[in-house]
């Protein structure tokens, strides 16, 4: 193979599978979040630390292993694995924890919650991540960092607790 035609075709495999990559392991939060609504460095780094230990893990509904985890029970996990935070097991117990927080007013570490159902109450969360997107566990494509504001969640959204002190 000639030096120009395998150019060629390193260009074309890279140009093919780039985008096959779905979301990268780890999405730094620092930048878009004000230094004074994060937590501490310490525990910025473990809950993210455990998010990004999540993602790519499989869905499955009521799941609460690496095996396969559904949403509530993905947040349960990383607050508790990551910063020693009991959280209850289900969504609607989820949403009754913590303090409203409004949309304007998120920060890293803060639980979204979207109506993905016919019920009038929030049926999916998700941890905050900063500029605009959130890590949750997709019914479809299991542990992943989403954006707020795509078509799909942002009609969704129902609001946010916080349960970390800052």
């Amino acid at each position: 193979m000639t030096h120009r035609a395998f150019i060629i075709f390193a260009a074309f495999f890279f140009i093919i599978f780039a985008g096959c990559v779905p979301y990268p392991r780890y999405v730094s939060h620092r930048a878009s979040v004000p230094a004074e609504r994060r937590l501490t460095l310490p525990d910025n780094e473990s809950l993210m630390g455990m998010i990004n230990y999540y993602i790519g893990t499989p869905y499955k509904y009521g799941g609460c292993s690496k095996k396969g985890i559904d949403c509530s029970c993905f947040v349960q996990k990383v607050y508790k694995e990551s910063l020693g935070i009991d959280l209850p097991r289900t969504v609607a117990q989820q949403w009754k924890t913590g303090k409203y927080i409004k949309r304007d007013d998120l920060a890293f570490g803060d639980i979204v919650f979207f109506r993905t159902s016919r019920k009038k109450t929030p049926s999916h969360s998700g941890i905050y991540i900063g500029g605009g997107k959130f890590a949750h566990a997709s019914s479809s494509l299991g542990v992943v960092i989403s954006s707020m504001n795509s078509s799909y969640w942002r009609g969704r959204y129902t609001g946010a607790r916080r349960v970390i002190a800052r």
